[in-house]
């Protein structure tokens, strides 16, 4: 008799959804399989949206849970960055988002964002540049970045629950090289990029699941 199907929702922005990539390179695709190749009966769903932030997020709550998931990963903050959200809003956003999980009784695991200082520089300091590319929103001063980089930690100790503090930190930079790990603009995972990532979620998400 083969084990109960587990589900997991795979809740976030486009890293999450897998953006620019087909259906089955994506992150909830492979992490689906990854968790089969443990010895898992898992279906992996896909609440991935892209350009969401936080608060965006938290208006799909009530979807994620009629899907009634054993556990969620759950992903949110670059977009709240790159669009200045005051600090507050992504948090208390992300706060409910937990609240409501947890409280149906699904296991969560926090995938986290980390931002700096630099972000925009490079292009705000290039005059070529001027007008073609995204200037810092006017929140984003050091102290945005500083407090931006503690929500997800201080969530995840705050409730106990598992963490990645950076969402792309197991791909490394994204250097010539290492290429391969994402897509040409640096960010999103590359086919390859999800599947490192599937691999260290699955291994995260396994002492969670039933």
């Amino acid at each position: 008799m083969s084990p109960a199907r587990v589900t997991i929702a795979a809740y976030g922005d486009s890293l999450v959804e897998g953006w620019g990539l087909n259906t089955a390179d994506g992150l909830p695709a492979q992490l689906e399989a990854a968790l089969i190749r443990a010895g898992k009966n898992a279906r992996v769903l896909n609440f991935g949206v892209a350009g969401e932030t936080a608060p965006e997020g938290l208006l799909r709550l009530p979807e994620v849970l009629e899907a009634m998931p054993q556990a969620a990963i759950l992903e949110f903050g670059a977009n709240d960055c790159y669009q200045g959200v005051p600090v507050e809003e992504t948090e208390k956003a992300l706060s409910d988002m937990i609240h409501g999980l947890l409280g149906a009784g699904v296991a969560v695991l926090i995938a986290g964002w980390r931002t700096r200082e630099d972000l925009f520089s490079q292009y705000a300091d290039d005059p070529m540049l001027a007008g073609m590319v995204p200037l810092a929103p006017p929140l984003f001063t050091p102290d945005y970045v500083q407090r931006f980089n503690q929500v997800h930690k201080t969530l995840a100790e705050r409730h106990g629950l598992p963490f990645l503090p950076h969402i792309l930190d197991p791909l490394g930079e994204p250097l010539p090289g290492q290429a391969s790990h994402f897509q040409a603009d640096g960010v999103h995972p590359s086919a390859t990029g999800a599947r490192i990532l599937a691999e260290v979620l699955a291994k995260a998400l396994l002492p969670m699941l039933p």
